[in-house]
């Protein structure tokens, strides 16, 4: 369950940015998650609000962006995919690289001042 690890991180990250800005309230934070990550967002939601109890963070709601998987062919070219695939979705050719779709990226944070 990776997720734990995942929302620690977030929140960690939120409340420094939060304490950065003097926020008195965190209500939004807007993610950009990679299909590889394999991140359920049920359970990632849950960690959340586990552990950002008690803090500026609670009761913010997660938001997330699912980005698809980036696959490079020798034939077509970069193709988007919104699954990790063996082979090219296109013209099923097995020489493919993965070029994106793993990331996760805090692209914003809502806050009350």
């Amino acid at each position: 369950m990776h997720e734990l690890s995942l929302a620690t991180e977030i929140l960690n990250v939120a409340l420094a940015e939060a304490a950065r800005h003097q926020a008195k309230k965190i209500t939004t934070i807007y993610l950009r998650v990679g299909v590889i990550r394999a991140i359920e967002p049920e359970h990632l939601s849950f960690m959340f609000d586990h552990l950002s109890s008690g803090t500026l963070a609670e009761g913010a709601k997660l938001s997330l962006e699912e980005m698809p998987v980036r696959l490079e062919c020798a034939s077509c070219g970069v193709i988007e995919s919104a699954a990790f695939a063996w082979e090219c979705p296109k013209c099923k050719g097995c020489e493919i690289s993965v070029k994106g779709g793993d990331a996760l990226d805090i692209v914003s944070i809502d806050i009350e001042v």
